[in-house]
């Protein structure tokens, strides 16, 4: 690429981390994100939900930065790769300048790269290491398979999603003869154990714990229940989550592909998204499950549009870009001064994680001085929490760490299988009610005082409920144990 081209491209990836940034400064850890923080505080090669690299991430970013903009960062620059990596495929397509530029466009402008590109999820690492994947498979030729397979390792320590790249080599086999011929020599089976021995302290994890966390995203992944509107939904999301253009775009080269890089990055589109698909057929999926393949949709229409004109390849990519940036600054006002989204799911999670820690301790102090003020009630309670959500927000807004299982469903705290001390005092702290027949039946204790509600209120509404009850000491029982997770 020439120089002209890579300064466009630069600015393009630096102006999209910035705006992200900048959309998400200030807001409260999402629910989800507080509770890979709560991972972070012990590292681990593995965890119950995910693969390690949340966790590390946020681990030597919040370290170095304090605040929710310590947490974030790592995403934030990741995000900013993801649109590099998404030009330099779209250039191993099609090799002229415009190229590059129109990639890095449409992965700027793709709308669930915006969240990807800023939350503290699994979704960041996972999205740039299979873009890296994509961009180094495209040109991987010799010992150039070797970066590709570094690449692949990293994005199964992001989400165990990119182990669906698998099944697109095998695909390839039959379709790229230039892979074939490239499998008569040891550099694409070396890329491969390069890409295990990355990803080999996850395996090692899984294996020492029961495969959890592999069996938990597969039951996860495959299980049923899903309802013709829930389909509906899920194939409204992947037309506009990609943006429109690089999804109709980026679908009509794959399945037309002819030169060797054309058919790789589209077996590593398709495969995946035909997988998500008919899980999504059978049962309910998130709109972020193939959020891995956008990049690679984004360098394949970035590939379509070099090869008309420029009026139109650029009208249509800033198009995208520019209906995605209006979108991203939208939300940044919505989510501070909301109107359209005034008592929405958005603003409640965003906007309630430093009221709930402010009232739960006040809620905590009230509900010990019922029962006699027991040493250790209020200062480094233990807690069993009614979800693994509300962990996450009450150990990084009110400082609880000790936090046994959670009520709602099996969690990471499931695996850290934390008791209070015999005898001790202790909380249940929730949502709305009291603690309920799971957690009653199973746990022992005497003196339960009275149960605390209060509503966390933000911009004048209520965003957010919650209730704490104290117990003056624990007689032992506890809710691990349960099957890791029930479709």
């Amino acid at each position: 690429m020439t120089r002209r081209t890579w300064f466009a491209v630069l600015s393009l990836a630096g102006a999209a981390a910035l705006l992200r940034a900048l959309a998400f400064h200030g807001l409260d850890l999402y629910s989800d994100e507080a509770y890979y923080w709560l991972w972070s505080t012990r590292p681990a090669a593995g965890y119950f939900d995910h693969p390690p690299m949340v966790a590390w991430l946020i681990g030597l970013s919040s370290r170095l930065l304090p605040g929710e903009t310590g947490v974030r960062l790592p995403f934030v620059l990741l995000g900013g790769l993801t649109v590099i990596f998404a030009a330099l495929a779209a250039w191993e397509l099609e090799r002229t300048p415009r190229a590059p530029v129109l990639g890095a466009m449409l992965a700027a402008g793709a709308p669930m790269l915006h969240l990807a590109g800023a939350m503290a999820l699994p979704d960041g690492p996972v999205v740039a290491g299979y873009a890296a994947s994509i961009w180094l498979l495209a040109r991987a030729r010799g010992p150039r398979w070797i970066a590709a397979g570094a690449a692949v390792g990293f994005a199964l320590l992001g989400k165990y999603t990119a182990a669906l790249l698998a099944p697109a080599l095998l695909l390839l086999v039959a379709w790229d003869r230039d892979l074939r011929e490239q499998l008569a020599t040891p550099w694409p089976w070396l890329g491969g154990a390069v890409a295990v021995l990355v990803f080999l302290p996850n395996l090692l994890w899984n294996a020492s714990h029961g495969w959890i966390a592999i069996v938990f995203q597969l039951r996860h992944g495959f299980r049923g229940g899903q309802t013709v509107r829930g389909f509906l939904e899920y194939l409204g999301a992947q037309a506009g989550s990609p943006g429109p253009v690089a999804a109709a775009l980026g679908l009509a080269l794959a399945v037309r592909a002819r030169s060797s890089p054309e058919r790789r990055v589209a077996a590593a589109v398709l495969v995946p998204l035909l997988v998500v698909t008919w899980s999504a057929i059978r049962g309910d999926v998130e709109a972020n499950w193939p959020a891995l393949v956008y990049p690679g949709l984004c360098s394949l229409a970035a590939a379509w549009l070099a090869r008309r004109s420029p009026r139109l390849g650029f009208g249509l990519a800033g198009a995208q870009l520019g209906l995605a940036t209006v979108v991203l600054l939208g939300f940044a006002v919505e989510i501070r001064h909301p109107r359209l989204l005034a008592g929405s799911v958005a603003v409640s999670r965003f906007r309630s994680g430093r009221g709930l820690g402010r009232e739960m301790v006040a809620a905590a102090a009230e509900s010990c001085r019922a029962i006699g003020n027991p040493p250790g009630c209020t200062r480094d309670p233990f807690v069993y929490p009614s979800s693994y959500q509300y962990a996450g927000h009450l150990a990084y807004y009110a400082g609880w760490t000790r936090l046994g299982p959670a009520e709602e469903r099996p969690s990471q705290l499931d695996l850290w299988d934390e008791r209070p001390r015999p005898g001790e005092p202790f909380l249940y702290a929730g949502q709305v009610a009291g603690p309920g027949a799971p957690f009653l039946d199973h746990v022992r204790f005497e003196g339960e005082g009275p149960t605390r509600s209060f509503d966390v209120t933000w911009g004048g509404r209520v965003v957010r409920q919650g209730n704490v009850t104290a117990f003056a000491r624990y007689l032992g029982g506890q809710l691990a144990g349960r099957p890791p997770h029930k479709p």
